[in-house]
């Protein structure tokens, strides 16, 4: 069996930027459920700066459209274009580790590992601490 989803992206926002980056996510995804891609920034790079990271497979297409003037799909007419817009200016794809400037994204291929992907980006995982249940 074979996929149209050939590669894999994995995605660091840094937290300032995670409302931009959904819009952006909304507009390049293929579902209104898109503009919920990064929530909570549970990662960190080597100075405390903090992401939310998102990783998933895409199609080959995916750098060549993150690269073109936005539109607002059939899915989400009403996206905000201008935050999508500034989300895909900070996009970085394959240029390095995660910085507060920019929306690093490591693209590779599908059967690459998520977490060797996030170890590129410069990122550990904060520790969660357990908040009990009352």
């Amino acid at each position: 069996m074979t996929t149209l989803y050939q590669q894999r992206a994995t995605i660091a926002t840094p937290s300032a930027h995670i409302p931009d980056a959904n819009q952006l996510a909304l507009c390049l995804g293929e579902s209104s459920a898109d503009n919920h891609t990064f929530t909570t920034a549970t990662w960190q790079d080597a100075d405390g700066n903090l992401y939310a990271v998102c990783s998933t497979v895409a199609k080959p297409v995916f750098a060549e459209l993150a690269g073109q003037p936005l539109q607002a799909p059939d899915h989400a007419p009403d996206m905000d274009l201008a935050a999508a817009t500034r989300a895909q200016a900070l996009l970085q794809i394959n240029g390095g580790i995660a910085s507060p400037d920019v929306i690093a994204v490591i693209l590779g291929d599908r059967l690459e590992s998520a977490q060797d992907h996030i170890k590129a980006l410069g990122l550990i995982s904060i520790p969660q601490t357990d908040q009990g249940v009352y």
